[in-house]
């Protein structure tokens, strides 16, 4: 299971030149324009019009200094559509900051960031150990009660609702079956549908959400038992009936190295990768729940709109941005710099990908991680070292 740790960002503030005296600067300009010849009344109409101009002008740079300008004690003075990427402040433990996906750097969103916490595809909201926060900071409704709390939310693509998965009662031992719920911040969580099985033990995982769609109306799930035998079974959920649309069961000869199921945002297409010591490769299932492609590597993440995977060819491969509808190649990582995480940009087409720079051998020592923000075309749009993703 991967783990996110709190890692260093280098912050940086992209403001506006600056506006000191500006008022002053644009009168005086207004007024030396003016022909000193005109008569009286074309004098004052002149320099009344000047007036009116600069003040129109420094009107027009304030407010833009004032939407685009990050405000000093949290929060953003930017649309709240505007889709922002979290991450772990460097030099705080516990604070949340933001950039935007052009590069914009902005400033603080809120404290209580924890590891192993995530926001929702916007970056409008992010759990912390006992919450949901939104980008102000300001908590908005606890984290379900679930056994054990976790601040690792499986978000949905409205950016409101999250999915869980929890036993079907409390207390007692053993494996018991599982519950799928959607849950609203300060809401009840809601019931979807019996999932699997809830055995925190190392033969019995908890089942994993890989999609939580409210807009497509699906849910991902998926169950991987080591003993007898290894399998791994993914369920496809309509989240308004609990109806499953979709689901299949494989069984595994041997245990493999590693094995895992991600999905786009929307539940509509579905990657099961099996990873061995010295190869990989996945397979990818479409929304009636049958193989359409199969991918030479492990599939980590996908885009928003679903056309491109990043995909890890084998253990000492460089990560690749791959369409993998026809096997093209867009976008290359460093070699020797393994996947770490990714975020997909909403409604847009760039995907954010964390690759570890540095891993050491001491697990209580955190991996350095560095992140490219990749346009469809392959472009890299931008990067950042030593971060962590919220």
């Amino acid at each position: 299971m991967r783990r996110d740790v709190i890692e260093a960002f280098d912050k940086s503030q992209a403001e506006l030149g600056d506006l000191n005296g500006v008022r002053e600067r644009m009168l005086r300009g207004g007024y030396a324009g003016r022909t000193i010849r005109l008569d009286k009344a074309l004098h004052l109409a002149a320099g009344i019009a000047a007036i009116l101009i600069a003040a129109l002008v420094i009107g027009t740079f304030a407010y833009i200094r004032a939407v685009a300008r990050p405000n000093p004690a949290g929060g953003f003075h930017v649309p709240a559509t505007t889709p922002l990427i979290l991450l772990h402040d460097p030099a705080t433990v516990g604070q949340i900051d933001g950039i935007a996906w052009d590069g914009r750097s902005t400033r603080r969103v809120g404290d209580g960031g924890v590891d192993g916490g995530t926001s929702n595809p916007a970056g409008t909201l992010y759990a912390t150990g006992t919450d949901i926060r939104d980008r102000t900071g300001k908590v908005v409704g606890p984290l379900a009660n679930t056994p054990p709390k976790t601040a690792r939310v499986a978000w949905a693509d409205d950016e409101i609702h999250y999915c869980q998965v929890v036993p079907a009662m409390y207390g007692g031992r053993g494996p018991r079956n599982a519950i799928l719920q959607l849950v609203a911040p300060g809401g009840n969580a809601s019931n979807i549908a019996s999932i699997g099985t809830y055995g925190p033990t190392q033969n019995t995982p908890v089942p994993t959400v890989a999609a939580c769609s409210v807009e497509n109306d699906r849910a991902v799930v998926s169950e991987a038992t080591v003993s007898p035998g290894f399998s791994v079974r993914d369920w496809v959920v309509q989240l308004s009936t609990g109806r499953i649309l979709w689901t299949h069961t494989i069984k595994l000869p041997g245990s493999p190295a590693g094995v895992g199921i991600v999905a786009t945002h929307d539940g509509q297409f579905v990657a099961q990768s099996i990873f061995s010591p010295t190869s990989a490769n996945a397979t990818i299932y479409g929304p009636d729940g049958l193989a359409i492609a199969h991918v030479a590597g492990w599939v980590d993440a996908f885009s928003w709109d679903g056309s491109l995977a990043v995909t890890s060819p084998s253990a000492t491969s460089p990560v690749s941005l791959v369409r993998w509808q026809d096997g093209t190649v867009v976008w290359t990582g460093q070699a020797g710099l393994p996947f770490r995480t990714a975020r997909s940009e909403p409604g847009g087409t760039r995907i954010a990908i964390g690759l570890i720079a540095n891993m050491s051998a001491d697990p209580t020592v955190a991996p350095t991680i560095n992140l490219y923000v990749v346009s469809a075309d392959g472009r890299l749009v931008w990067s950042k070292n030593n971060v962590n993703l919220a």
